[in-house]
């Protein structure tokens, strides 16, 4: 199994909130054993000259297939953190997002490869966030899903 650390520069992505009535479509973040310790939405990096929304509507076409309307820009945030002992920074651009269509609105898990690693996606409560149960990632997101 490939593991992933973040890369040595600063990172501007762009990642979607998707929402199924009380639930988020997230995908794990796993730790070196492959144990989820924590979610994230889907999402990823910017290329050159390319706008951060269409970055996420690319992402997400490229990683499960899936078409979203006029995504809506909630907040910028800039994480710094660590991953499996390596440090990460990134500058986050997080929307809203409504899939263009309910195909696979109903779909409960989706996976893709990403630089030879497995990534697993699907629709977890925002309860369990909100209960501490599970962690959102960026850290501090949940604040703005809260308001």
């Amino acid at each position: 199994m490939s593991v992933w650390r973040p890369p040595s520069f600063v990172r501007p992505i762009a990642v979607g909130l998707i929402r199924r009535h009380e639930e988020l479509l997230l995908m794990a973040v796993r730790d070196d054993d492959g144990a989820i310790k924590g979610w994230r939405p889907l999402g990823g990096s910017i290329e050159f000259g390319e706008r951060a929304s269409d970055a996420l509507r690319r992402e997400l076409a490229e990683e499960v297939g899936l078409s979203i309307a006029e995504p809506t820009l909630l907040t910028v945030m800039e994480n710094l953190y660590s991953h499996n002992g390596a440090p990460g920074h990134e500058i986050v651009f997080v929307f809203e997002a409504k899939l263009a269509d309910d195909t696979h609105g109903g779909r409960e898990e989706f996976s893709f490869d990403d630089g030879g690693v497995r990534n697993e996606v699907r629709w977890v409560a925002l309860a369990n966030f909100e209960r501490g149960e599970a962690e959102l990632f960026p850290a501090g997101l949940l604040k703005h899903l809260l308001q």
